[in-house]
């Protein structure tokens, strides 16, 4: 049976396909930063410590990073790749069926 109630279908265009388009842009960008980390050895380059990245954050007021908190980062986007490729890429396979703008 097919859903025509006009309030589904506004949050499936308004909200669902546009959450799931994010998501892949998520997605995509997980995988380039993945790449490029390896590719340029950045884990040796910066090491999981709590020393603070001297990036000027100290002159324009964002907060400072450290050398955990950006392999923090690389490990939670290893974990979102790892999900949405598991079990022949399941879940990646169905977010993109319900995204407008799949592609990088």
């Amino acid at each position: 049976m097919a859903i025509t109630n006009p309030q589904a279908i506004v949050f499936c265009n308004e909200k669902v396909r546009p959450t799931a388009d994010k998501y892949m842009q998520l997605y995509w960008l997980a995988k380039f930063f993945t790449q490029e980390w390896v590719a340029t050895n950045m884990g040796s380059l910066i090491p999981n410590t709590a020393d603070i990245v001297v990036d000027g954050s100290e002159t324009d007021g964002r907060a400072p990073i450290t050398g955990q908190m950006v392999n923090g980062l690389k490990t939670n986007l290893d974990l979102l790749i790892t999900d949405l490729e598991a079990n022949s890429k399941a879940k990646l396979n169905g977010l993109s069926q319900i995204a407008v703008n799949e592609n990088p």
